[in-house]
């Protein structure tokens, strides 16, 4: 009797809890980020905070990658981030603290794709703002035009372009590929980055991201070659690591980040 009843309650819990990936929904997200730089004298510390909002309920889909269920379903968002950068070991300590508000607009209607994030600097009046109008050549390949403007206290702004793509392909065995590039002409020269996850399963991916001249709040360091992972313990919690070559002048250091998002 045993024998027979082991397997069975086996297969149940096996199909309730892959039933539950899929089925079950969420509207929000909370994604907390660190990383960290030893730069021989000094560290380098950064952290973000994101939280995001889906005006229409998502789902994990069926053999997709997870972490792309809002690109994949063509949901618009919004969200709030804030960001912290911490400079310790030298002479005078020193911190950056900023905050944003964005959103993004796409719909499975018609092809056309918005974004638009801006960042403000505490303390002063700096702000920083990029925005994006793109179009989805295919179902799941999007092209966009880039606008990066910056406006610095007591300085003059400035707005530089660029273009950017984004595709998830679907490899052997129901495997995907998310490739990402960006290209930058900003004033004092062209930025890049390119980046490649390969998601082994749904809710496991592992991937690679070169970056040149295109520095970001969460990532100071406008060089750098990352090697980083994510998986998904369950259909709502995600933890992710990444490791990373720095380009600091004369030298290159290993900075490493960690990272968790959570839906509900």
């Amino acid at each position: 009797m045993k024998a027979r009843v082991i397997p069975f309650v086996v297969s149940v819990l096996a199909s309730t809890i892959a039933v539950g990936a899929h089925a079950q929904s969420f509207q929000f997200q909370t994604d907390a980020d660190y990383n960290s730089a030893d730069l021989g004298p000094a560290d380098v510390n950064g952290m973000q905070i994101r939280q995001q909002y889906f005006l229409s309920p998502l789902q994990n889909g069926d053999n997709q990658p997870w972490r792309e269920a809002a690109f994949l379903s063509r949901s618009s968002s919004a969200n709030l981030t804030y960001n912290r950068i911490e400079t310790d070991g030298t002479n005078q300590d020193d911190s950056l603290n900023s905050w944003g508000i964005g959103g993004e607009y796409m719909s499975n209607s018609h092809d056309f794709y918005a974004a638009l994030d801006v960042n403000f600097l505490n303390g002063d009046n700096s702000f920083g703002a990029t925005g994006k109008l793109g179009f989805f050549v295919q179902q799941n390949w999007l092209v966009a035009l880039d606008v990066y403007h910056s406006n610095p206290d007591n300085e003059g702004s400035s707005t530089d372009y660029g273009v950017s793509t984004k595709a998830i392909v679907p490899v052997m065995n129901g495997d995907h590929v998310v490739l990402t590039a960006s290209f930058a002409d900003f004033e004092e020269g062209n930025g890049h980055a390119v980046a490649a996850d390969y998601y082994i399963r749904p809710y496991w991916s592992v991937g690679l991201a070169v970056r040149n001249d295109m520095q970001t709040l969460q990532n100071v360091f406008g060089d750098s070659v990352e090697l980083r992972s994510e998986y998904f313990v369950t259909p709502q919690l995600a933890l992710r690591g990444a490791l990373s070559r720095v380009d600091v002048g004369a030298d290159d250091e290993n900075q490493f980040a960690v990272g968790a998002s959570y839906r509900f």
